[in-house]
């Protein structure tokens, strides 16, 4: 299982979990031995997904060509900052991140200075077809990730 599959898997064991739960709460009245073990198995089975998870989030993995995958770890722009300010070289997720800016920065034709550059995604409205509604806009929001920033005088 990938880690998608794997995230879809909890949620539905959790669900049934809640589910069996709140059964119980409804009727006013505590779990039988059937619902219990059930509930026990449930949460063992969510417990070795959740080790799986683990286990493919920090897991290097190599692909057919033998090229070696990034490790999936998270970005963190406190980290890198850290590192640029005491003159440390950035780690292998924060290289990519800023590289990924430095070229989505190019791509743009836009001029930039400084030693880090964050990617940016923007997103247009999603139409969400529903069969007996039609088109239906859904709302999203579009956040600036640098306006708090230069609002806490963290860039000034």
């Amino acid at each position: 299982m990938n880690s998608l599959e794997l995230i879809d898997h909890k949620e539905q064991l959790k669900i049934q979990a809640e589910s069996i739960l709140t059964g119980a709460e409804k009727e006013s009245r505590k779990l039988t031995d059937d619902e219990s073990a059930n509930y026990n198995k449930l949460i063992e089975e969510i417990e070795k997904a959740d080790e799986e998870l683990r286990q493919i989030n920090n897991t290097i993995q190599i692909d057919n060509n033998n090229k070696q995958l990034r490790k999936m770890e998270k970005f963190s722009l406190i980290k890198a900052i850290n590192c640029v300010a005491n003159n440390m070289p950035l780690d292998e997720r924060s290289a990519e991140v800023v590289n990924a800016g430095m070229i989505e920065m190019r791509k743009s034709g836009l001029s930039f200075n400084g030693q880090i550059q964050l990617p940016v995604e923007e997103r247009a409205d999603v139409q969400a077809t529903v069969a007996t509604a039609g088109m239906e806009a859904v709302a999203e929001d579009k956040l600036n990730i640098l306006e708090p920033l230069r609002a806490n005088l963290v860039m000034a």
